[in-house]
């Protein structure tokens, strides 16, 4: 053999050698598919846990490897392990070492190409925190010294007995995906599909401390409110981000069919009827429609402010007590307002005042009064908020159809929805790739959608008319005759400014006017003198903030237990991950 020929097979050989010391080292592999963890909590904030995991070994193992922290607890104990199968659990030997609070354990249990299922079981002491307002059990079960990905992770906290569901708020931190469910027995259910390498997964629960007076940690101080914050404050920081970038190409005959569809809509359904009224100012109020029902009017949506006039409307028609507060009764914050009932009969209430009443004083508040800090408490838990706000607004849509200012077009509305959907999606996945970018030419439909709510003549004869009364409005101090505002009216005209987006305008140009009137020309009205008036940009702010709570993105993961998800956290205790050796 040639020196040549040598060299060769030298260089094949050790290419084939290093070629197998790779595939020998990831020879074997494993996975865990599920994790099920049952923790159950007792009088005493003890924590008795039980784990199942399900292991998928490719190769050859002695066994796994569980990592625990006994942090934020007075330690870790009568770990125990076992390998189930159907009914039967076998106990297996365990060797544990410890580094200060971390407690690695090893199960042995030789498992070669196969499916095992082990159960974990320990007891974690003293793990709740009482304070003054609320009891918090703060864990993390995985945390960043996790090296290996989890399929499916649930988390099941049993809380003791007698705990009802509107008592318990949990919180989840980990992956945004996350689930949190809460049970009418007080049982509450975090879930994430799958939890990656290096990723934590903690726990949050705040219930009442009567329920754990055994507890050996205690704090006199409130902290509900500052932890319901901090979890705010964490969620505020996870907003996904997304963007679409398409590059539209042209494809003649669907396109001229889709806009030309597109035009017929737009001058069927969403082109306004002519008024039977035309003018630049209209100086008195055109109807006896609410506010709320004046601003669906105007811009076919209903918004934070709304709720706002609808309280001052009745602040005015003396349904309701407006009070500053000395400070905020929940919460943080310099200045803080109360509603309270006055009494007086509701029948003249429309059926959206009548349930604003009942949802802000009789359900957020204590039957009698309440305060606007405790219902941005209530949004910011979004409980019941999202849909109460909902329902108020579907009150609202109900009554200006009854007025027939607006009429429905439910039909064409999803027959448009449904057209796009079948062309972008069917050439999307049932066209062949070559007329798959088709999809493209469906782009215009949802642009030329019709309205959902349309007004009817009768509606765009009254929507013109309260866009002249919002000019004669935001015009008052520049009218020529500059005639003196009825200063009884001052009040019925300003909470319809509030819709109008002129309530500040109308607030600087009438001021010297009214006050330019003797005390007995009139009676004071009710709104001026209050502190709706001289802080309407605060109380609008508050307003507004309930709102945008009880809304915040919840960037894919969703609750009913009064909390949510979210990547922050870290401060609790535990902590861990899971292996095979």
């Amino acid at each position: 053999m040639s020196i040549g020929s040598r060299v060769l097979v030298l260089l094949m050989s050790l290419l084939l050698l290093l070629s197998v010391a790779p595939a020998y080292a990831d020879d074997r592999s494993f996975e865990i598919s599920a994790t099920d963890i049952h923790a159950r909590i007792d009088s005493a904030g003890d924590m008795f846990v039980t784990e199942r995991d399900t292991y998928r070994f490719d190769g050859a193992f002695n066994g796994i490897l569980v990592d625990l922290n006994a942090a934020g607890s007075d330690g870790i104990e009568q770990f125990e392990a076992y390998e189930v199968s159907g009914e039967d659990k076998t106990p297996l030997e365990v060797e544990q070492t410890a580094d200060g609070d971390a407690l690695h354990y090893k199960v042995f249990s030789e498992s070669v190409d196969t499916t095992k299922e082990f159960e974990l079981t320990y007891t974690v002491k003293n793990v709740v925190q009482v304070y003054a307002d609320t009891a918090e059990l703060y864990w993390k079960f995985f945390d960043e010294t996790n090296a290996n990905p989890l399929g499916s992770v649930s988390i099941e906290i049993e809380l003791p007995a007698g705990i009802s569901k509107d008592e318990i708020t949990a919180f989840g931190h980990g992956p945004l995906d996350g689930n949190i469910q809460t049970t009418d027995d007080g049982t509450v259910l975090f879930r994430v599909e799958s939890l990656p390498a290096g990723r934590m997964f903690e726990t949050r629960v705040l219930f009442p401390p009567q329920y754990v007076p055994g507890s050996g940690k205690v704090s006199e101080e409130p902290q509900r409110d500052n932890i319901v914050e901090e979890e705010r404050n964490w969620k505020a920081n996870d907003e996904a981000e997304s963007s679409n970038d398409y590059t539209v190409p042209y494809a003649v005959l669907l396109l001229i069919a889709n806009l030309g569809a597109g035009f017929w809509i737009y001058k069927r359904y969403r082109r306004p009827p002519k008024s039977e009224w035309k003018g630049d100012y209209y100086r008195e109020l055109p109807s006896d429609a609410s506010p709320a029902v004046v601003s669906f009017l105007l811009d076919s949506g209903i918004e934070s402010r709304d709720l706002m006039a609808t309280m001052l409307d009745l602040v005015r028609r003396k349904h309701v007590v407006m009070q500053k507060l000395g400070s905020p009764k929940t919460g943080k914050g310099k200045r803080d307002y109360s509603f309270k009932r006055t009494g007086k009969s509701a029948d003249d209430l429309l059926p959206h005042e009548a349930m604003l009443l009942e949802w802000f004083i009789g359900e957020i508040g204590d039957g009698d009064k309440v305060a606007l800090s405790e219902i941005r408490l209530s949004a910011s838990l979004r409980t019941e908020f999202p849909q109460k706000w909902a329902a108020w607004q579907d009150k609202i849509k109900e009554a200006a159809l009854e007025r027939k200012l607006l009429k429905k077009n439910s039909g064409i509305y999803r027959y448009v929805l449904l057209a796009f959907f079948i062309q972008f999606f069917g050439f999307w996945f049932a066209a062949p790739s070559d007329w798959s970018w088709l999809l493209f030419c469906a782009i215009p439909l949802p642009f030329f959608k019709p309205r959902r709510y349309q007004r009817t003549r009768e509606g765009q004869t009254e929507y013109e008319k309260w866009k002249a009364f919002d000019r004669f409005l935001r015009a008052y101090s520049r009218i020529e005759n500059r005639d003196a505002m009825a200063v009884h009216l001052w009040d019925h005209y300003f909470v319809y400014a509030i819709p109008l987006g002129a309530a500040k305008k109308m607030i600087k140009d009438t001021k010297v006017v009214i006050r330019s009137v003797t005390d007995r020309d009139y009676s004071a009205p009710i709104l001026y003198q209050t502190w709706a008036v001289t802080e309407f940009d605060e109380l609008n702010k508050q307003f507004k903030d309930a709102v945008t709570e009880s809304h915040k993105s919840d960037s894919g993961s969703s609750s009913d237990s009064g909390g949510w998800f979210s990547s922050g956290g870290g401060g609790g205790g535990g902590g861990g991950g899971r292996g095979a050796f």
